[in-house]
């Protein structure tokens, strides 16, 4: 009799008992290629792979290699790519591939008990127990999330058609496998491709491929940013949760001599800071956009806040933004709730491309703050402690779509979650809660500001230099001469270093501090405290 698959640790069980046979860095692998092995084979029968007769036969290894010798083309390329008779092998000399065959054949991993979304996420656990080098964000995008993103970017796509959807950083497959379980629910079948980094995850990918009947090899295995594995392909729907954090040094030339291309290479409007590569699969995917006469793209990526507004005007990261803004590509930006996330806490954001927008859309942002709308995990995951329920997700893609102004109160519950949330017209009265912004229209060229550079000789004569940043509409020349000048006869403005930067906040158009007290108030406020110091003081005051 089979157990069902409850956690992870249901299969990690295994790990003791191989410890004492395998090094820490390959008993990870083996109990993934064997989850697979097992997936596989309850997935297709009749069943070709049989781990119950590996147990028990008097050659496992020779059983083993044996049955995978008679698998489909597709299912042998993804079995070595999980180099699962390499590590048989060496169980098999020491006893224990008989054992693991058994302790595996003993699982239920079948389709009917566990979907792909499930097991996208079993594969992600698996894959943090023993990855030591990944990074902040690299794996697990959260279904709610990946929900928000496809419902936004997928939005235009009707019952019966058929788009091509594309992850540059497709890790196990649980970004795209979860979009096309949604878009399957509303009648869209979608065409999976992408491309992954690590040999297991896009093994992983490419077995969830091989499940849904599509051809496995539309994932390709290799750096995305190094070299473009569809590189004659561009995609009308695109989706990415790239690594935060990404450090780029390894294969700083190779970028730098494609961003010397410009337009005929990825990366011409600029290159983020070394240490932050995620910007770069935003560049990326910009180029794997079809031309709007072909119907264009709609792409959906998660970055973290510095790619709003980190770096000063003379940044790649300010240069790309306003590529992004000067070609009126971006669509919608949504805010996420903080502690989304499994590998890291730090505040998020949607971005929805679109280079196709509908005329009244046109040199438009949707803002949407998120940020309230979530409740507390029943059970917390890593870094993750809140989630969005499908009436949040709802909300966001409704106000989104709609591009109407909102706001929305929030009624806090007694552990500090929201209890109950509403939206409403700005103009409306007073709410019975919290009251945020939530949804406005901006000017994409709002984003953009000038920055100018003022000289000036200090208290020894010595020239220094000051940077000011004022808004596009602000004539340089009549800003100088108004607010420098009068107060700095030896000020110079240094109109050769002018500059034009690109920064996104949200607090500027969600911020519900008090407005600030009129001057005569406040001065009427100084003088009744300073009457009150005076009459505390001894003998008054003169």
């Amino acid at each position: 009799m089979t157990m069902p698959l409850l956690s992870a640790a249901a299969i990690w069980r295994i790990a003791g008992q191989l410890r004492r046979v395998l090094p820490p860095v390959e008993y990870g692998p083996a109990i993934l290629a064997f989850t697979v092995l097992r997936r596989l084979e309850q997935a297709r029968p009749p069943a070709r792979v049989g781990l119950a007769a590996i147990a028990c036969a008097t050659d496992p290894f020779g059983v083993l290699a044996g049955q995978i010798e008679r698998l489909p083309a597709a299912m042998r390329d993804i079995m070595a790519q999980l180099e699962i008779e390499r590590l048989a092998r060496r169980l098999a000399a020491v006893g224990m591939l008989g054992p693991l065959a058994a302790h595996f054949a003993a699982l239920d991993l079948s389709p009917t008990l566990h979907g792909s979304e499930a097991m996208a996420r079993l594969f992600e656990e698996l894959v943090s127990h023993f990855t030591t080098t990944q990074g902040t964000g690299t794996h697990y995008t959260p279904p709610e999330v990946a929900d928000l993103m496809v419902d936004l970017v997928c939005a235009p796509d009707t019952p019966g058609t058929r788009p091509a959807l594309y992850d540059p950083a497709a890790g196990t497959g649980a970004l795209l496998g979860r979009a096309a379980d949604r878009l399957r629910a509303r009648g869209v079948m979608v065409d999976l491709y992408g491309q992954e980094l690590s040999g297991q995850s896009c093994a992983l990918a490419r077995a969830d491929l091989l499940l849904r009947g599509l051809r496995p090899r539309q994932v390709v295995h290799g750096d995305t940013l190094l070299a473009d594995g569809h590189a004659r392909q561009r995609f009308g729907r695109m989706l990415a949760n790239p690594p935060f954090g990404l450090d780029w040094r390894a294969i700083r030339a190779s970028v730098e001599a494609e961003h010397a291309l410009g337009a005929r290479g990825r990366f011409g409007p600029g290159l983020p800071r070394v240490s932050d590569g995620s910007m770069l699969f935003m560049l990326h995917l910009l180029a794997k956009m079809r031309a709007p006469r072909h119907g264009g793209s709609r792409i959906g990526v998660v970055t973290h806040g510095a790619a709003l507004n980190g770096g000063g005007v003379e940044s790649g990261e300010s240069a790309i933004r306003r590529y992004l803004v000067e070609h009126d590509l971006i669509d919608t930006l949504i805010a996420l709730p903080q502690d989304m996330f499994i590998n890291t806490g730090i505040s998020t954001y949607v971005w929805v491309l679109d280079n196709n927008k509908p005329a009244a859309r046109r040199g438009l942002v949707s803002l949407v703050n998120a940020a309230a709308l979530w409740q507390r995990c029943s059970r917390s995951h890593g870094e993750k402690r809140r989630e969005m329920t499908q009436a949040h997700v709802a909300a966001v893609v409704q106000a989104a779509l709609d591009g109407t102004e909102l706001d929305l109160e929030v009624r806090d519950g007694p552990d500090g979650a929201p209890a109950a949330w509403r939206l409403m017209p700005p103009e409306e009265g007073a709410a019975q809660g919290r009251r945020t912004g939530f949804a406005r229209q901006v000017p994409a060229r709002a984003f953009l500001y000038r920055s100018l550079s003022v000289t000036c000789a200090d208290h020894a004569g010595a020239p220094t230099r000051t940077v000011f940043t004022t808004s596009m509409e602000t004539d340089p020349q009549d800003w100088f001469d108004r607010l420098i000048a009068p107060h700095d006869p030896t000020a110079r403005l240094d109109m050769a270093r002018e500059g034009i930067g690109c920064a996104i906040s949200f607090a500027r158009y969600f911020d519900t501090s008090e407005p600030c007290r009129a001057l005569p108030e406040i001065e009427a406020d100084m003088r009744a405290s300073m009457a009150r110091l005076a009459a505390l003081m001894p003998g008054g005051m003169s």
